[in-house]
């Protein structure tokens, strides 16, 4: 018999998350890699758990989730879950539901097919297994579907470990995820692999930040991004150090890290924002993207006012783009569209 998965029983409670493909082969590109983690975005929103870091490697993946308690949702706080989650089409036809079985429940007095239509998305959200169930079918048919595929695609039920809600335990964690394709020889600096929560929140993904915000237990303190994302670089170098026991940090890149006060200079934040260089269309100052966008304002949509798109996190904050590429500042190019 399965042993029960251990669950916390304070009201918000953290695991640890971990699940390896079959036979441990390696499935994982960068295409598959940026699926996963638009799917973990979008199911992070929907069920109002929160990824505070992950790494998503080529044979496996980590996530450090934070499970809040569960709280009665207000109409616009469901929907607008729904349609953070769903595709717009699917989502317009599920509106359309609600507003029928409103409608019955304002005409008749009898509520009862509204609470079963808001019980069959409520029931999915704040949990775990369900979480962790969503996403990888969600990623298992995508996958199959794109490589004619059949068959289970996972070893087993996913590993879950219940982290301790202290700064420590959280942080040295994060630190163990962060630092998986460091450990693994894929790179020197997490910085530079671009599928892990560090990564995404140096090139400005405002939901990966939002996660080391919490991590640090800063979350909702006006200490600015720069001063957090130095704080946190710091941390994850002088935690990581290689022994002779286990790879790691090189001491000789800790110490350059630490010298420069856990800072990344503007050549090293322009490479963690590769897409803008690349998939942005147009880049510059503000006058000069706004002048490239009157000049073509036909390839643009009706509802599009203004050319110029700010590009996010701290250093650049002189550049624009023509695109806005907060969705997936770091996706594979293609992914993208005009906005």
């Amino acid at each position: 018999m399965r042993k029960p998965r251990i669950l916390g029983r304070r009201e918000t409670n953290y695991y640890h998350l971990m699940s390896r493909v079959v036979n441990r082969d390696y499935i994982f590109g960068d295409e598959e890699k940026e699926f996963f983690r638009r799917t973990m975005r979008r199911l992070e929103a929907f069920m109002g758990v929160r990824v505070l870091t992950y790494a998503i490697m080529s044979n496996h993946w980590h996530i450090l989730l934070e499970v809040p308690p569960m709280t009665e949702l207000s109409d616009d706080e469901l929907h607008r879950r729904i349609k953070a989650f769903y595709s717009k089409q699917r989502a317009n036809v599920i509106m359309q539901e609600y507003e029928r079985v409103t409608a019955y429940a304002q005409q008749t007095g009898n509520s009862a097919w509204l609470d079963e239509w808001r019980e069959k998305y409520t029931s999915r959200m704040g949990d775990l297994s369900i979480f962790v169930k969503e996403l990888k079918e969600r990623f298992s048919k995508w996958y199959n579907r794109k490589n004619n595929r059949k068959g289970t695609l996972w070893e087993e039920r996913f590993k879950s470990v219940l982290v301790e809600n202290s700064d420590h335990v959280i942080a040295t964690m994060a630190t163990y995820i962060e630092l998986n394709p460091v450990r693994a020889g894929l790179v020197e600096d997490p910085r530079d692999y671009r599928f892990c929560g560090y990564a995404e929140a140096v090139a400005g993904g405002a939901e990966a930040r939002k996660g080391i915000e919490q991590i640090l237990h800063m979350h909702g303190q006006q200490a600015s991004w720069r001063k957090l994302a130095a704080q946190y670089r710091i941390h994850l170098f002088c935690t990581g150090e290689e022994t002779s026991e286990r790879p790691g940090v090189n001491p000789e890149k800790m110490q350059q890290v630490i010298e420069a006060g856990g800072e990344l200079s503007t050549y090293e934040l322009m490479r963690c924002r590769v897409r803008y260089f690349n998939d942005g269309v147009a880049l510059g100052s503000k006058l000069f993207i706004e002048e490239v966008f009157e000049q073509h304002r036909s390839w643009f949509g009706e509802k599009r006012k203004s050319g110029a798109r700010k590009i996010r996190g701290s250093g650049l904050e002189d550049l624009f783009s023509m695109r806005d590429l907060r969705l997936g500042a770091i996706s594979p190019p293609g992914l993208a569209s005009l906005g």
